[in-house]
């Protein structure tokens, strides 16, 4: 078996509106998707992935996504981000409610009405509290388009902020779509930074939570989703111009993107559970 250790992974680049300016869009009924229950290739990937109003799950073996469902009970609003923790508990977050989410169903259920900093955030995942316990519990973190760092409260809804992106070379570090953390891997964010048009992919320390971009930028701009699966990273595009979206991997060294599935599905976020497997 080989071994591809990632160095150090965690819904940005996209303030609040752009996402819900999209939510007007119908679920992709013509899309070339794998129904789940005919998939024949369906591995037990943890990588989940979502439009504004459908639940997807991605074959690792495969990089195809496969239709979970229709999330209703959404009202007029989209859901933003989306959180696996370690028992493959979902939540996910429209501009202003927090959602349990069923990874089998898509079936949504409101938990609370997001109030203060909650609101409004885009960026969404559980993080383990220790990355290098496996006994360790998991804490819900989202960041915001002004590389802000907040805890968010999954009974409550209420949000402390407990760090921030910092800066780099090229400037000021912002959330431009999403993060995840992986126990015995790290944590991981999409990030603008400066002006530089396309987004980085930025290793994020777990007590500061300062952010340092890999060497070169993905060549992609909108990576709303990541996700993590045995030593590859995914990041999940949104197509503005033509309202579709790219599954893409990031190399975990130099930061560059690889179209993988150029798709009908436009992304809006995504998430993986916190125990993913580290190596192949």
């Amino acid at each position: 078996m080989s071994r591809r250790l990632v160095p150090f992974l965690l819904l940005a680049a996209c303030g609040p509106a752009a996402r819900e300016a999209d939510d007007i869009l119908p679920p992709t009924q013509d899309a070339t998707i794998i129904p789940i229950s005919d998939s024949s290739s369906l591995d037990d990937s943890q990588v989940y992935a979502h439009s504004g109003t459908t639940l997807f799950r991605v074959d690792a073996a495969t990089f195809q996504p496969v239709m979970i469902g229709v999330m209703t009970g959404l009202g007029t609003q989209s859901l933003t981000d989306l959180a696996v923790d370690k028992n493959n508990h979902m939540v996910g977050i429209t501009l202003d409610k927090l959602y349990n989410i069923d990874p089998t169903t898509a079936q949504v259920t409101l938990v609370k009405n997001l109030t203060g900093a909650a609101k409004g955030q885009t960026s969404l995942s559980f993080v383990p509290s220790d990355l290098n316990d496996p006994n360790s519990t998991d804490i819900l973190v989202a960041a915001n388009d002004q590389g802000d760092v907040f805890q968010i409260d999954t009974v409550t809804g209420d949000a402390t902020m407990i760090g921030s992106y910092g800066t780099a070379s090229l400037g000021k570090v912002i959330s431009s779509g999403d993060l995840i953390g992986v126990r015995g891997l790290g944590i991981f964010a999409t990030v603008d930074v400066g002006t530089e048009p396309n987004d980085y992919l930025a290793t994020i320390d777990p007590v500061t939570w300062q952010a340092t971009p890999l060497p070169n930028p993905t060549g992609f701009n909108n990576i709303f989703g990541l996700g993590f699966w045995a030593g590859t990273i995914y990041g999940f595009v949104d197509d503005k111009t033509d309202h579709t979206g790219k599954i893409i991997t990031i190399d975990p060294h130099s930061g560059v993107g690889t179209v993988v599935d150029p798709g009908p599905v436009e992304w809006f976020g995504a998430g993986v559970t916190t125990n993913a497997p580290i190596i192949f």
